[in-house]
């Protein structure tokens, strides 16, 4: 039986599994190595219920645990989670470090709000869409 919430998405003809949906979106990410106090500073260019994507400046390997920060718009508290990096590689054309990164401790109810973030943002996105697509007057 599927959970409701994996989605089945087929990008060029490939199905591929996520638990939750993502949606592109660019937001300051703040995050330290596990047992590092140091802080750097990277951006988000995707998130979803279950992780994130991280431009960094820096080429971090693959296992390595994070502790992430994050605002959610119109959230009030700072969402804070741990994280391990499963995929890296380095864009060219943007200069940076992507990081696919898994969370691995998250509290529930910073979970949701990242889940209800991402469906607002999904179908506020797809009502622009319509509005675009509508014939004008």
């Amino acid at each position: 039986m599927k959970d409701q919430n994996e989605a089945v998405v087929t990008e060029s003809g490939v199905p591929y599994r996520r638990r939750y949906v993502r949606v592109a979106v660019t937001m300051p990410v703040t995050y330290a190595r596990d047992g590092e106090s140091e802080t750097s500073s990277g951006i988000s260019s995707d998130l979803g219920g279950g992780g994130v994507r991280l431009a960094t400046d820096e080429d971090l390997p693959l296992g390595s645990i994070l502790l992430l920060r994050f605002a959610l718009p119109e959230v009030e508290r700072e969402i804070v989670v741990r994280g391990r990096i499963v995929l890296s590689f380095y864009n060219a054309e943007d200069g940076r470090f992507f990081h696919g990164v898994v969370f691995t401790h998250i509290d529930p109810r910073d979970q949701e709000e990242i889940v209800r973030y991402v469906a607002s943002e999904v179908q506020r996105r797809a009502a622009e869409d319509d509005l675009e697509g509508e014939p004008a007057e």
